[in-house]
């Protein structure tokens, strides 16, 4: 995960992996496993908005962690993405 997100993954957050815990993007109690097409880096405020607040995580097909906001911050829920990997 560190070398694919570089830090947290969250669109428009630049801090450094050393500050960010792994998050399984389906909860391990729901069948989440722990390979790294389910996993993204996330800085504890990030981690925080993702479990709290709707947003959705999914890996792309170029293997990039994309979120999906909820419908109150964009109606349409277009996936975004980092800056480091746009």
């Amino acid at each position: 995960m560190i070398l694919r997100d570089k830090g947290c993954a969250f669109p428009g957050c630049d801090r450094p992996y050393e500050w960010c815990d792994g998050h399984h993007i389906l909860g391990h109690a729901r069948g989440g496993g722990t390979a790294l097409g389910n996993g993204v880096l996330l800085c504890g405020v990030h981690h925080h908005v993702v479990h709290n607040d709707g947003w959705e995580i999914v890996i792309a097909d170029d293997g990039v962690p994309e979120f999906i906001p909820p419908p109150t911050v964009d109606p349409s829920r277009t996936p975004r993405r980092n800056h480091r990997h746009e």
